[in-house]
């Protein structure tokens, strides 16, 4: 909803099929690519390289304390953020990194839709996210027979219109 211009606000524009507006949106962010650098990093072998990269994010986010502070300066919780010290706080493997790296995602985008995608390229979707179900089936009655098909639930079945629309060049998706 925060990205949506009503209709009759004059920052917005439609050409055609179109629509502009003047509001600002960010389409990628500063902190994304460091993940991506830092991701890629790992994959590599590359870990200790990356963590630079993790900290300058976390740096950012132990210094971004101006909002978080009520009318008469005190803060409602203590925010422990620090910054990863191979050899002193933590020991940084790839596998350690991979975690931070995880771990890290989760924490900057929280709540922004990318989680799902990043279960899925990571393999880690069906573990993670039964786990959840698992969890919440017991205060939702609702998801008593919900579950996550490995195979099949990363991706939408592709329309049957499009298929046709394709002349059969567009292959079905596992499972649909």
């Amino acid at each position: 909803m925060k990205e949506i211009q009503p209709a009759t606000c004059a920052c917005l524009e439609k050409v055609g099929p179109f629509f502009g507006s003047s509001k600002n949106i960010d389409i990628i962010r500063y902190a994304d690519v460091l993940l991506w650098q830092a991701e890629a990093l790992i994959q590599l072998g590359q870990e200790n390289a990356a963590v630079p990269l993790i900290n300058q994010l976390r740096t950012r986010a132990a210094n971004s304390t101006a909002r978080l502070a009520f009318s008469d300066g005190t803060f409602p919780s203590n925010y422990r953020i620090s910054t990863y010290q191979p050899g002193v706080n933590c020991t940084w493997t790839q596998d350690y990194a991979a975690q931070a790296l995880q771990y890290e995602r989760r924490m900057e985008y929280g709540m922004e839709g990318t989680r799902f995608f990043d279960l899925v390229r990571w393999g880690i979707a069906a573990t993670t996210l039964n786990s959840y179900i698992a969890t919440e089936s017991t205060r939702y009655n609702f998801l008593a027979d919900a579950q996550f098909t490995s195979g099949r639930d990363e991706y939408l079945p592709i329309p049957q219109a499009e298929i046709n629309l394709t002349h059969g060049l567009y292959v079905q998706n596992n499972g649909w």
